[in-house]
C-alpha cells in the first residue's frame, strides 16, 4: 500500500485535520515541518503539503519537497497559500482577493473547470473545486490547467472586503489548480485553494471534499 505523508506546521487547523477520523483512516505519516529531515520522506510514496505553512517552516521544508519531486513514481499535492511562486520552479503566483460568499450565494466569479477529460478529474468534482481561491498561477507549459478564472461580463462586484480584486487578470493564465507530470519526476497537483485550512477550521464543505479527494489521489499508484 502506498504511504502518504501529511506535511504540516502543527497549527490548529493542521492538528484538527490530523484528528479527523476520516483522515486517520488513511494512515497518513505525520510529518512535522519544523523538525522535518530528508530521511523522513523516505518513508512515503506521496506527499500532501498542507496549506498555509508558516514562512519559516516553508524555508525549512522546501529543499526536501523539491528533492522529493525528483523521485520517480511519487505524487505530490501542494495545498493553497504556500507562496509557491517563491520556490516552485516554473510557477508564479499572483495573489487575488478572497470571495468568501460566492459558494453560498451563487455569484459567478468566473471560475471554470478545464480539460475535464483529463484522468485527474476521476478524483475531483465540481463541488470540490468551486468554493474559494487565494491567487492565480502561471505554470510550466506542459502543465494541464484543471480550474481557472475567466472574465465575467458586467460583474456585480470586483473586490473583496479588503479592497483586493478577485476577478481574472487580463492576459494571464489565471489558473487556480493544475496537474503536471512533466516538469518533475513526480506527478504534481498545485492549487491556490487552501483545503486543509478550511477543513481544519470547520467551514466550507467544498474544501473538505477537495482535501479528501486529493488524499485519495495520492494514495493510488502513480502513472
Amino acid at each position: 500500500m502506498r504511504r502518504t505523508g501529511f506535511l504540516h506546521g502543527a497549527t490548529f487547523f493542521h492538528e484538527a485535520t490530523l484528528q479527523d477520523p476520516a483522515v486517520i483512516a488513511n494512515d497518513l505519516v505525520d510529518l512535522y515541518g519544523p523538525g522535518l529531515t530528508a530521511g523522513q520522506l523516505d518513508e512515503v510514496d506521496a506527499l500532501y503539503v498542507s496549506s498555509r505553512l508558516h514562512e519559516s517552516v516553508l524555508e525549512r521544508v522546501t529543499p526536501h519537497v523539491l528533492e522529493f519531486l525528483d523521485r520517480p513514481g511519487t505524487r505530490v499535492y501542494i495545498d493553497g497559500v504556500n507562496r509557491v511562486g517563491e520556490w516552485l520552479p516554473g510557477t508564479t503566483e499572483t495573489v487575488r482577493g478572497t470571495n468568501f460568499w460566492a459558494w453560498r450565494v451563487g455569484e459567478d466569479v468566473g471560475r471554470r473547470s478545464r480539460n475535464q477529460d483529463h484522468p485527474v478529474w476521476r478524483y475531483l468534482s465540481e463541488r470540490s473545486v468551486h468554493w474559494h481561491y487565494h491567487g492565480v498561477l502561471d505554470h510550466p507549459e506542459a502543465a494541464v490547467p484543471l480550474v481557472s478564472l475567466e472574465p465575467v461580463a458586467n460583474p456585480p462586484q470586483e473586490v473583496d472586503p479588503w479592497g483586493l480584486g478577485y476577478r481574472a487578470l487580463p492576459g494571464h493564465p489565471n489558473t487556480v489548480l493544475y496537474y503536471d507530470d512533466a516538469t518533475f519526476a513526480s506527478e504534481l497537483i498545485v492549487s491556490t485553494m487552501d483545503a486543509s485550512y478550511h477543513h481544519g477550521s470547520g467551514f466550507m464543505p467544498g474544501a473538505t471534499q477537495l482535501m479528501y479527494r486529493m488524499m485519495r489521489w495520492l494514495a493510488e499508484p502513480a502513472a
